[in-house]
């Protein structure tokens, strides 16, 4: 497979990647500065904010070579949730819902450039829906939100899912709420809509923005309900749920029928369990 890359500013670039390279093997110690990104002096950017661009540029190559490496084993994944779910349908219309998803998975695995465009393009439309801040901190333990969907199933993927980054090759900043395909779907909190995100066959997503610094992130939805600057309340349907492999919205990344749940505090993606209710009427344990 041929890669072209297109550099606007070839030395440019090729130094920035240089001293990204250089800092992430510890040749370059860098002193970061406390505040956030600062200007230079000139009105450009603080050389560790250019770095710190150049690093997570790095980051995400690794990412999509390791999705990459792993694009047969992704797909057919997908393939065999198609087929346990196939086993445990009755419903005439489910089973042709299946069979049609399957055949565009079949489609996508035969033609490997087009999977592996198709799996980037999932990756790039996940982070566009995150953001680039990441914690491992815990949120405050306060309860905030109410469950968008309820987790009659517990939860399949956690945050920082060390399986979840086993099989797709990424880290899973959010948690995976199974529940049955096209499920409605409620504003955990009143908020504003400050995107919505629907690509067909790619990642769908929307984004919430609460008080206090907080947005929800809704990922892999079938669909949405509500528009960019649309105010909500608690417990107004904003879209549906959808994951099945090969539907829309689901993405090529997806661990079936589910909604993926994310929350940031003041940018940053943090553990949402920090922000829902939990206990033994649930099955869920902070």
């Amino acid at each position: 497979m041929e890669v072209r890359i297109h550099l606007p500013r070839p030395l440019l670039t090729l130094g920035l990647l240089a001293v990204g390279l250089l800092w992430w093997n510890g040749i370059l110690t860098v002193h970061w500065p406390t505040a956030g990104v600062q200007a230079d002096g000139t009105g450009g950017e603080h050389p560790a904010s250019v770095i710190r661009g150049a690093r997570q540029d790095i980051d995400r190559e690794r990412v999509k070579q390791a999705v990459l490496a792993q694009r047969e084993e992704i797909l057919r994944y997908n393939l065999d949730l198609l087929e346990a779910s196939a086993l445990n349908t009755k419903s005439p219309e489910d089973l042709e819902q299946l069979r049609q998803s399957r055949l565009v998975l079949l489609g996508i695995l035969k033609e490997r450039t087009q999977s592996e465009k198709l799996l980037l393009l999932s990756l790039e439309q996940l982070w566009d829906a995150e953001g680039t801040m990441y914690s491992l901190s815990p949120a405050p333990a306060e309860t905030v939100f109410a469950w968008p969907v309820a987790p009659l199933l517990g939860i399949s993927a956690h945050f920082e899912d060390s399986a979840y980054q086993k099989r797709f090759g990424f880290p899973h900043h959010a948690i995976d709420i199974p529940t049955p395909q096209d499920t409605p779907i409620a504003a955990p909190a009143g908020g504003t809509v400050v995107k919505v995100s629907l690509n067909g066959l790619g990642y769908s997503y929307l984004v919430l923005e609460h008080e206090d610094g907080l947005e929800t992130i809704y990922g892999h939805v079938s669909d949405s309900t509500v528009k960019v600057g649309d105010h909500v309340v608690l417990g107004q349907v904003i879209g549906h749920s959808g994951g099945q492999p090969g539907t829309l919205g689901a993405g090529l990344t997806t661990t079936g029928p589910h909604l993926h749940f994310a929350v940031r505090q003041d940018g940053v993606l943090v553990d949402p369990i920090q922000y829902l209710p939990t206990g033994k009427e649930l099955g869920i344990r902070k």
